[in-house]
């Protein structure tokens, strides 16, 4: 009787992880910024090396919920800003992107109704340089609210972002996807093709048995 009451537990814990993934990849995928909220947590791949070496490049950073009253000044926290590209509008101006950024939160204060972040990336929390500076979508300078706040980082998973980045790659690109999957078949193919004549060349040499 225990034995099953373990295994029973033991299924209903492996299907629950699995419809957790599932929906998380299903998220990830075609509702991004709706994983948090339901889920409660999200993945990000870092891509910068401002907070090196605490978080370093191709990191993966699971980012949980963070309510205002939880503030506290040293948290590593995600929240949304625009940033410069290399790409400019037909009047030669810089095109601000939307992106997350993480980096600490070096302190808080409420202002006309809203609770403004300040930040500062690894080097200048630990040095005691500047609060960093951030823009709207059109290039003036704005504060961070929490409005845009994402959530904290709860850990990191070291270079995992690769393999992470490589299967989001293949999963949107369809053409990636079709050829990868051809290659696999054409592999698969040789492999039973090959098999396939070694055998028939074993047959070939083995003696008829009478």
């Amino acid at each position: 009787m225990t034995k099953n009451l373990f295994k029973k537990i033991g299924s209903i814990i492996f299907y629950t992880v699995a419809a957790i993934l599932t929906m998380f990849i299903f998220l990830e995928l075609f509702m991004p910024s709706k994983t948090i909220t339901v889920l409660g947590f999200k993945g990000y791949v870092v891509v910068s090396p401002s907070m090196e070496p605490y978080i370093n490049v191709n990191d993966i950073i699971i980012v949980t919920r963070l309510d205002e009253e939880d503030l506290e000044v040293g948290q590593v926290i995600t929240f949304y800003t625009y940033l410069p590209t290399t790409e400019e509008d037909s009047l030669g101006n810089t095109i601000y992107q939307k992106n997350t950024v993480t980096h600490y939160l070096a302190d808080f204060y409420e202002e006309n109704g809203n609770i403004i972040l300040k930040t500062k990336d690894y080097n200048k929390y630990h040095n005691g340089g500047s609060f960093d500076t951030w823009y709207d979508a059109s290039g003036d300078v704005k504060d961070i609210t929490t409005d845009d706040l994402v959530g904290k980082v709860a850990f990191k998973v070291p270079l995992i972002g690769i393999i992470i980045t490589f299967a989001f790659v293949v999963v949107r690109n369809p053409i990636f996807l079709g050829l990868i999957l051809l290659n696999i078949f054409i592999i698969v193919v040789l492999i039973m093709y090959i098999k396939k004549s070694k055998e028939t060349k074993n047959d070939v040499g083995r003696p008829d048995s009478k």
